[in-house]
């Protein structure tokens, strides 16, 4: 039980840091400062068959610096996070450092690169806060159809959100295609899937990848709707996901694509998502592509939190894997 429990934190903990970033998009669209400073931004999630989890963090200045070398210090500690369901509510305990120092040195490295670090022990990991279940509320994992309200008191704030987990749909079979240019043909080939929108329209997507025993990522686009193909039967490409905090390889040939030699079992966990936690995820990944572009527009990342910034969203979700001999 233990070891399954240490288990459940070591994934949740890698996947779920990228508050870290989305804080600094959300802060920097809206160019009235002041509106946001001192906001709190949460990053939550609950999906079918696992626990929910939430980061607190504070928002800062459009021009603010902000400090690599004391990341403790943009996580909010202390705060009170019931999720509850209608016939069900848990209150969230809160985690720090002193758990992820009792990680194996390989998981914590890999977390801190999450972070845009470079360590190479626990010793070296900073400080931060993750709010789950204890394990005492096991029993409180995400149920398919199920609506889930998350409240937040912290500062002398309350925080309010809803969202709910989508009846999950899977890809109907994934399979592999050669590189389109043949000079690469021997280093890299194209996934590939088959999805078949339900005929109801409002159906919204998330997609993430890994290769092996890797960690899920995502791509720069991970999110989609069913307004062009609804109803429809379609092969997808699915591009390989990276590391939260980088873009993807700029160069047309690689970017996106598996390697032929190293990535033996291709996974895709293919997310049903509600129309809110759509819109975040949307509007992030928008801002992150005109980041840098002088002649963009504008764009505002939109929220579902009541009184603060950032998602609370329920993901229903399957796993498909390719198996490569």
């Amino acid at each position: 039980m233990q070891k399954n429990i240490k288990k459940y934190f070591t994934l949740l903990m890698i996947c779920s840091v990228v508050i870290f970033f989305f804080t600094a998009c959300e802060k920097e669209i809206d160019l009235n400062t002041n509106s946001y400073e001192n906001a709190i931004v949460v990053e939550g999630h609950i999906e079918n068959d696992l626990p929910p989890f939430v980061l607190l963090t504070k928002s800062t200045p459009f021009y603010g610096n902000l400090n690599l070398n004391n990341i403790a210090s943009y996580f909010v500690t202390g705060a009170i996070i019931t999720v509850s369901t209608d016939d069900d509510s848990v209150q969230l305990a809160e985690y720090n450092s002193a758990f992820v120092q009792s990680l194996p040195d390989s998981v914590i490295v890999a977390l801190a690169a999450q972070f845009g670090l470079s360590i190479d022990s626990a010793a070296d990991f900073p400080d931060i806060s993750i709010y789950t279940i204890s394990p005492a509320d096991i029993r409180f994992f995400g149920r398919i159809g199920k609506r889930y309200d998350l409240r937040i008191e912290v500062d002398g704030k309350t925080l309010t959100s809803t969202t709910t987990i989508p009846q999950p749909i899977s890809f109907d079979s994934l399979w592999q295609r050669p590189h389109p240019n043949p000079s690469f043909a021997d280093s890299f080939f194209q996934l590939y899937g088959r999805l078949s929108d339900p005929i109801v329209k409002g159906n919204y997507y998330r997609y993430f990848t890994k290769a092996d025993s890797s960690t899920f990522l995502v791509s720069d686009r991970s999110v989609f709707d069913d307004g062009p193909i609804n109803g429809l039967t379609l092969d997808f490409f699915i591009p390989k996901g990276h590391p939260i905090g980088q873009f993807g390889d700029q160069d047309f040939n690689t970017s996106g694509y598996w390697s032929v030699n190293n990535d033996r079992v291709c996974t895709v966990k293919l997310c049903m998502i509600d129309k809110a936690h759509y819109d975040f995820w949307r509007t992030v990944e928008a801002n992150r592509q005109s980041q840098g572009n002088p002649f963009g527009s504008t764009i505002y990342v939109k929220t579902n939190i009541n009184g603060g910034l950032g998602i609370w969203g329920g993901y229903g979700s399957v796993t498909t894997s390719l198996i490569r001999f």
